[in-house]
């Protein structure tokens, strides 16, 4: 990985451990009782490991909560992928970067919450987040189409920000919290990592305040 102005560009060898991700019978009862699931397209570059997240997907209860995070990278992706990760989702997450990506593959069409509506209803995702940077999130779900702000930070390094956005989000909506609440805790976790000089730096315990 490199940086340049604070944002990530990466070299992402092929052939690792996650490429290999294997079904085994111990999976099972952790998915059946998983609360949360997160996932992405990256983790799916193999087949095997597509297969693997398909089962473990189908194995989980009802009251599983399955969280997108399409985190392009490279050519590391495809529409199939895509597609399918869309149809297991509940929530999905994107960067005001990715969701061109994601209109190349869906061929949408109107301004980014018409298409991002459109995707919530085609795949029959509850809670959209289109995270924005340093002006924060936008959430589109049952309570509407939500701006949430975030406070201006001094940007030092932005790898890591999306995954404490996310999992910050998905921790407070597990908890029962409105939209607004979920999403300004994961603009606070996520604008926190953004100015450590670490994608994984210990988190101060307000984020998870509940």
């Amino acid at each position: 990985m490199t940086l340049r102005d604070g944002r990530p560009s990466y070299e992402i060898v092929e052939g690792v451990a996650w490429d290999a991700i294997e079904w085994e019978a111990r999976l099972l009862p952790l998915a059946q009782g998983a609360d949360v699931v997160c996932f992405g397209t990256l983790a799916q570059r193999s087949e095997q490991g597509r297969e693997t997240l398909r089962r473990f997907g189908a194995a989980c209860g009802k009251g599983c909560l399955k969280a997108l995070d399409l985190n392009f990278r490279q050519r590391y992706h495809s529409e199939e992928v895509v597609r399918e990760s869309l149809r297991l989702a509940d929530v999905l997450k994107l960067s005001d970067e990715e969701v061109q990506t994601l209109r190349g593959y869906l061929r949408g069409a109107g301004d980014d919450r018409a298409f991002l509506n459109g995707v919530r209803e085609r795949f029959g995702i509850e809670t959209v987040v289109l995270t924005l940077g340093a002006e924060g999130c936008r959430v589109l779900g049952p309570e509407g189409d939500l701006r949430v702000s975030a406070a201006p930070r001094r940007v030092v390094n932005t790898v890591g920000a999306g995954d404490a956005f996310t999992a910050a989000f998905v921790l407070h909506r597990l908890a029962g919290r409105e939209a607004f609440t979920c999403a300004d805790r994961g603009n606070r976790a996520g604008g926190y990592v953004a100015t450590q000089d670490s994608a994984t730096p210990e988190l101060p315990g307000e984020f998870w305040v509940f």
